[in-house]
């Protein structure tokens, strides 16, 4: 019996021991305290181009056992835009015993620009092709901060569209980037009937690209955009084709609906009347920016 007592107490005190050891080394040994990041500044402005090295200007990291440890640290999320070209950026950095130290800042882009689309040709179609055709098939975007996001358009129907009968209809073409700026835009398709013989008749002004930008109080050159004529699915330059179609630029009539004082989408109409005495009227969409 005293030597099960003496087991037991030996037993208890051996566990005492190591619980000890195991105490010390945790305390100790073994590491708990994770590093520390810091920012010089609360705030950082980059440009697009210079994001990332740029981003990471004024911030350093210590730990208490493997010292600095700046040159780990890494970006490790942007949250969407707080406001425009304005964002919250956080900073991530591990030492030996895997912990993390975190810290956050505004970065501020310089030269930040929404996503742009741009129409290469105009939204008009024949009811017959109208079933199959992709709204979207001659439009491109892009962004600077993404690039290309041609893949990411959307096209949105308004509530009158209807592919069955000739007539204008309004749509919204969107694409958003990463940082959660939209751009969209309303615009209008237009389906005609082709066995229409005034609607055969009908030379449209043809234009360089459809959707133009510019910025408060900067106006453009509605001009500088029109470049020949369309004839049914033919398209005729000025430049190369000037003595088939008969006449120049100066037989477009160009009319500006577009107040440059205030950010909005607005269009300039390009109209030509035809020798039957048909008008046919190209749309201009211009992107005033804030």
């Amino acid at each position: 019996m005293r030597r099960v007592k003496a087991t037991v107490c030996l037993i208890f005190i051996v566990s005492c021991i190591i619980s000890g050891i195991y105490y010390i080394k945790s305390s100790l040994v073994e590491d708990h305290k994770p590093p520390v990041i810091s920012c010089k500044e609360d705030t950082v402005t980059v440009s697009v181009a210079d994001e990332e090295a740029a981003s990471l200007k004024g911030v350093t990291a210590k730990d208490n056992r493997d010292g600095n440890l700046t040159k780990s640290i890494r970006i490790s999320s942007m949250s969407h835009f707080i406001e425009k070209g304005k964002r919250t950026i956080t900073y991530i950095v591990f030492d030996k015993a895997n912990q993390a130290g975190t810290a956050q800042r505004t970065l501020v882009y310089s030269d930040y620009t929404s996503p742009k689309i741009h129409l290469l040709k105009p939204l008009r179609y024949a009811l017959s092709e109208s079933d199959s055709v992709s709204l979207t098939a001659n439009m491109t975007a892009e962004d600077c901060l993404d690039g290309d996001l041609t893949n990411q358009l959307r096209m949105t129907l308004s509530d009158d569209y209807y592919g069955g009968q000739p007539g204008t209809y309004t749509v919204t073409a969107q694409v958003s980037n990463s940082a959660g700026d939209v751009c969209a835009l309303p615009l209008e398709v237009t389906l005609y009937d082709s066995t229409n013989r005034d609607e055969t008749n009908k030379e449209y002004p043809m234009l360089s690209e459809y959707i133009a930008y510019t910025s408060v109080n900067v106006p453009i050159d509605p001009g500088a955009y029109l470049i020949g004529i369309m004839r049914g699915s033919s398209e005729y330059t000025f430049a190369a084709d000037g003595d088939y179609i008969g006449f120049g630029p100066e037989s477009i009539g160009i009319t500006p609906n577009v107040d440059y004082a205030m950010p909005g989408v607005y269009t300039v109409d390009y109209s030509y009347t035809s020798e039957s005495g048909v008008t046919a009227v190209t749309k201009l969409y211009v992107v005033v920016e804030g």
